[in-house]
Order: C-alpha cells, then sequence, then structure tokens
C-alpha cells in the first residue's frame, strides 16, 4: 500500500485528488485520512498535507496556483520585493473565490509548462517570465541568476525566456550571471557594468579568497550583511583577507546590503572615488599565517 504523506511530500505537500487515485489510492481512503486529520481538504479535489505551504494553500482555495514572484519564493529564488500573494487563473476560469487584502490574481499565458511544476505552482520558468511583465530588467536579472545559482535552470533555458519575453527584456541573457550569490550583488554588478567598469562575479584572488565582486581586475567589492558578517570570527577573518588583498595588490571596499538597495548612487559614487585613488602596489611581506583567511 503506498504511503499517502510520502507520494504528498514528493508534490509539494498538495495533491489534486485524481492525481492521488492515478497513483494508487483509493477515494475511500482518502477521505478516512481527510476525517482522521491525516491530511486536509483546502478545496473540493484536493488534499493537503500538514506542513504544505500556506502559499499554495491559499492559491489552491482561490482556484489558482502561484506565479510571479510567490512562486519564485516557493521555489527559493531571490526576488527584490516580497509582495502579496501573487495567482495564476486559468483562461476559462469563473465563479472564482473572491480575493483577500494582498492577493492579485492574473491571467498570463503558461509557456513553459515543466514535469517539475506543482499543480498548485507553474514552473520557474513561466514564473520568472510572468515576473518580468511586472517588474525590471534588474529585477528579473536578480532572480534569474539566482534560479541559475540554485540550478533550478541553465542558460538554454534562459534564452527560450529571453525569447518569450517582453521586448525591454530580450537581451538580458548578456546580464544575467549564475555566479552571484545574491540579488544586491546582482543589482550592483549591473549598476557598475553601466557605468564602465569592467566586472567579476564571485572571482578567486591568491592569498584572499572568493571575493564578490573584483572591479577592473584589483578593486573588491564585498557585501556583508548582518546575519553572515556580525560574529568576531567572521570580522578577524574579514580583516584579514583586506590586509592579504593589500599584499596582493587589491583594495577592498564594504558594502551593508541595504546601502546597494537604498543608497545605490551613494556606492557608485563610494566606488569611482576609489578607483580615483589607483591601484596599490603589491607589497613582498608574508601574508598573515592562518588558512582561516581563506573563504
Amino acid at each position: 500500500m503506498r504511503d499517502l504523506l510520502l507520494d504528498l511530500a514528493a508534490t509539494g505537500g498538495l495533491a489534486r485528488t485524481r492525481s492521488l487515485v492515478a497513483l494508487g489510492h483509493s477515494t475511500r481512503r482518502l477521505a478516512r485520512a481527510v476525517e482522521s486529520g491525516l491530511v486536509a481538504r483546502p478545496r473540493i479535489g484536493w488534499v493537503a498535507a500538514p506542513d504544505a505551504e500556506p502559499a499554495g494553500i491559499r492559491a489552491v482555495r482561490l482556484g489558482c496556483r502561484l506565479t510571479s514572484s510567490s512562486a519564485l519564493v516557493s521555489h527559493g529564488v531571490w526576488v527584490d520585493r516580497v509582495e502579496g500573494l501573487v495567482v495564476l487563473a486559468a483562461a476559462n476560469a469563473s465563479r472564482l473565490p473572491p480575493l483577500g487584502p494582498g492577493e492579485r490574481r492574473v491571467w498570463f499565458r503558461e509557456t513553459f509548462p515543466a514535469a517539475s511544476a506543482r499543480e498548485w505552482r507553474v514552473s520557474v520558468l513561466d514564473a520568472l517570465l510572468h515576473f518580468g511583465h511586472e517588474h525590471s530588467a534588474a529585477a528579473l536579472v536578480a532572480s534569474v541568476d539566482s534560479a541559475l545559482q540554485l540550478r533550478l535552470i541553465g542558460m538554454a533555458e534562459v534564452e527560450a525566456l529571453c525569447a518569450a519575453s517582453h521586448s525591454r527584456h530580450r537581451h538580458l541573457r548578456r546580464d544575467c550571471d549564475g555566479r552571484a550569490e545574491s540579488g544586491t550583488e546582482s543589482h550592483l554588478r549591473l549598476l557598475l557594468r553601466a557605468a564602465g567598469f569592467r566586472v567579476e562575479s564571485q572571482a578567486s584572488i591568491p592569498l584572499v579568497g572568493r571575493v564578490d565582486l573584483l572591479v577592473d581586475g584589483w578593486l573588491i567589492v564585498e557585501l556583508d550583511s548582518a546575519a553572515h558578517h556580525s560574529d568576531p570570527l567572521t570580522q578577524e577573518s574579514d580583516r584579514i583577507r583586506d590586509g592579504n588583498a593589500i599584499l596582493t595588490g587589491h583594495a577592498t571596499l564594504r558594502f551593508m546590503p541595504e546601502a546597494v538597495r537604498n543608497a545605490p548612487d551613494w556606492c557608485l559614487e563610494v566606488i569611482r572615488g576609489r578607483m580615483r585613488d589607483g591601484r596599490p602596489d603589491a607589497e613582498s611581506g608574508a601574508a598573515w599565517p592562518t588558512r582561516r583567511a581563506a573563504s
């Protein structure tokens, strides 16, 4: 006998009754599971596990599927701003339940249905496509970078996304870089490239290790979130890395992600100012005698 919760786990915790029946679960057994409280029935024709995603349950109750930023968040993909629930209605949908505060229903076409897509949300590619209809190119690039970094899509899928996107996003392929480890890193990379700088993401530098951005081959730009750079050991390691950078002819600037989000022009002027000072000369001194500096 099949394990109902395991089968639900494979579908992300939510599944249509007919899909579970196709796997071998009888309607009677499903009804007993609902009556016993093992699972829930968020809408007629649907079954939900106790740990099913709340946003997915709400989408099902609205007779829709998660899309755009809501689907991307459920996939673990970076989005610039978490907005209200966004759900996709079928083209022939009628008599749908009313939306609640902060909820939005859209009727975009589903272009990239995939076997990996859940019955309660669209595929990553469709979520990106729908997201791009309503957001800037920079916001879309940041989300595409995240999806690439997570290996949810590859460059072939990015090419397909470009071909299907709004004309203003057709050339985003040249701006995407799956090495970026955060959306703010993606935004700063785009800002610097637009200003004429040569920028490499996640470059590896001897004695220093991997850095967020390397500008014009010598200026290291790091984005230090409080979540990952506030403990004493990490701060010590950061200072050692900065010292080793000087020894190898590099300089380092550090920004909080909030500065990139709230004051990008200021960040750009700070970087320009440091670039005007010129590249430091490489020193012959020994690096700090510890392996903790490498990242």
